[in-house]
């Protein structure tokens, strides 16, 4: 084995004496102080072992590359972005293992910005908001302060124009609050869990664009920077780009201000690029690159901002809430313009779905009414209505309520039709639960709408407005109205349709509020449809409310009576309806034969305990 020299820190030489040298005895070593005078005379290929802080590694290295020099590197208290780099062990003796066992050297990159050698990461941009690239190993108190910190400060937040080219002449130009450039992904905590892991990480310029659009999408990338737990496995949130190369220029209109491990520059222009295999490298550690082959270019940027978004974020405070693009915009009205359309299918759908739903509840068939509500097309012109209330869009509102008001006339009138022809007229369980809306069908209403508007907006997502439609139940209400009328009975019909304009105006105002936040509409133009919807929602909410307070009063009276026990005799299976007087059905339990007398002496304790007059309709049983 050839004889290695050993260069170690003068500073701490008592450390190295102590702790490192031992670990070395047993392999042909020599010692020398480092001094940047008096290098080494050594011939090309020489092994050279290194315990050195970063601050000598930034001189030596270059030197070393050029010497083709085999290096190994031992952990030294100051090594911190160097160890990283380098993927060099913690523990000096598994280092020295790693160092010795290696077979050969590997040729490595080393990583440059404006001719200047990078050990960690280039931070351009906003340096307070990617602080994380450039601690490596932050406390959890100290990410908790910085945390409260940018908080407090988000409104100050200001994005700037840049350009980046990568080698292969891909250009893009963007707005970002800042870019943070490293070698490898896993060279820094704040890349390595925000960047999707792959599983050849060959060495590249990796440059990772935060730009949010939004003081909401700022404080989300705060909490989920400092909650964040080991490496993302999805896409890249909408707020990050990330572009591998093997160099990258950036170019802004201004000087760019920018830090190189820390250090802070400015310049016009910031060059970053590898040089290709230039440090000879002996760590088992290190992976071997499996091609000669030029690395492939990656440049995910579909969620930055670009066009006419650059101009209106730049040197501007963020919006609280991200205004989509014009091409966002665009493509989402093209696809409710068209739902909202009376088409052949939508007729047919409508005409089917009625029939289905009429029938499932005749047959007091749950799962045939949850088919004809995934049948229904109802909530495409209601979304779409939705939008044109929000834009004061009147084209938009004509033909979305046309469609709407034709696919209701069909319902009422297919479902009308088939209770004529069906010799039924008993409400059941399914006919009896959309008599009597309430509150929470509102509620229902409301978070459906939500659902449907952010699943009209986002087509990863279109695939849930299957399961907005089971929760709303459109259609259901629809037909039973058309049953009332078929029965001319005014509380069914009443009932339900309450239940369906209940539906309606909720996910109406909710889909709107909706759009509203996701940026499609400047809320001057949005105020009057938003308030217009919301008087309507007050309006329809009055009955709404004196059925919730009526439920709630129904299930008061069930919880205190179920179980309760009175002379020996047990009340179970209560029901309830409300009146002028209280009536309820309840079967009486005891161990012995019940007579009237029994019967009365409940009611008057029940009468007592409710303090209200009751009709009581009592089952016997006898239990022995």
């Amino acid at each position: 084995m050839d004889v290695c020299t050993v260069l170690y820190d003068s500073a701490q030489e008592e450390l190295f004496e102590r702790e490192v040298k031992p670990l070395l005895q047993d392999y042909p070593c020599e010692y020398q102080a480092y001094s940047e005078e008096s290098l080494p005379s050594l011939v090309e290929q020489s092994r050279v072992l290194l315990w050195l802080g970063d601050e000598a590694l930034y001189s030596f290295l270059p030197i070393a590359a050029s010497k083709q020099w085999q290096i190994g590197f031992l952990p030294h208290p100051e090594m911190t972005k160097a160890r990283r780099n380098f993927l060099v062990a913690k523990k000096t003796k598994e280092a020295v293992i790693n160092i010795f066992e290696a077979e050969k050297s590997i040729a490595t990159d080393l990583l440059y910005c404006n001719d200047q050698l990078v050990l960690n990461a280039v931070i351009l941009g906003n340096s307070e908001s990617m602080k994380a690239a450039a601690q490596l190993d932050e406390g959890v108190w100290s990410k908790l302060k910085h945390l409260m910190i940018m908080i407090f400060k988000v409104g100050q937040v200001r994005l700037q124009a840049y350009q980046l080219e990568t080698k292969k002449q891909k250009v893009v130009h963007t707005a970002a609050l800042g870019i943070t450039i490293v070698y490898r992904i896993e060279n820094s905590d704040f890349t390595k869990r925000l960047v999707p892991h792959e599983p050849q990480d060959d060495s590249s310029v990796n440059g990772l664009i935060l730009a949010p659009r939004s003081i909401f999408e700022m404080i989300y990338f705060l909490f989920n920077r400092f909650f964040a737990r080991g490496s993302t496995k999805g896409n890249l949130p909408s707020y990050l780009g990330h572009i591998k190369t093997e160099s990258l220029t950036i170019t802004a209109e201004e000087p760019i201000e920018y830090r190189v491990d820390g250090q802070p520059f400015s310049r016009q222009e910031v060059l970053v690029y590898l040089k290709k295999e230039v440090l000879q490298v002996c760590n088992t550690k290190l992976p071997e690159k499996q091609s000669s082959q030029e690395p492939k270019e990656a440049v995910k940027i579909s969620g930055l901002p670009k066009g006419k978004s650059i101009k209106e974020l730049v040197n501007r405070q963020l919006p609280w809430i991200h205004h989509a693009d014009l091409e966002e915009v665009k493509e989402t009205f093209v696809t409710l313009s068209e739902n909202a359309q009376a088409s052949q299918s939508y007729l047919v759908l409508m005409v089917l779905s009625t029939l289905l739903a009429t029938v499932g509840l005749f047959a007091n068939s749950a799962p045939v009414i949850i088919g004809a509500m995934i049948l229904a097309p109802l909530m495409s012109p209601i979304i779409s209505l939705s939008m044109g209330v929000l834009r004061q869009n009147s084209e938009f509102i004509k033909v979305s309520l046309k469609t709407l008001v034709t696919g209701v006339a069909l319902a009422i009138f297919f479902g009308t039709l088939l209770s004529l022809l069906v010799p039924l007229h008993t409400i059941n369980a399914e006919i009896g639960a959309r008599l009597s809306p309430t509150l929470l069908d509102l509620g229902v209403a409301i978070i459906s709408g939500i659902a449907a508007a952010y699943a009209s907006a986002r087509s990863e997502v279109a695939k849930s407005l299957a399961g907005v439609a089971i929760a709303v139940a459109l259609v259901p209400p629809l037909a039973v109205t058309g049953i009332g009328i078929g029965w001319l009975d005014w509380q069914v019909f009443s009932g339900a349709f309450l239940l369906f304009i209940t539906n309606l105006m909720g996910i109406v105002l909710a889909a709107a509020a909706t759009f509203l936040i996701m940026g499609f509409s400047p809320f001057y133009l949005a105020k009057k449809g938003l308030l217009v919807l919301s008087l309507l929602v007050v309006m329809v909410s009055v009955p709404l409310v004196l059925s919730y307070n009526t439920m709630v009063k129904e299930q008061g009276v069930i919880y205190t009576l179920e179980g309760w026990k009175v002379d020996g005799i047990e009340v179970k299976e209560v029901k309830v309806r409300n009146g002028d007087t209280l009536y309820i059905s309840a079967k009486l339990i005891a161990n012995r034969p019940l007579n009237a007398v029994d019967i009365d002496k409940v009611k008057l304790k029940m009468e007592a305990l409710l303090e209200k007059s009751v009709q009581l309709e009592a089952t016997l049983a006898v239990v022995r």
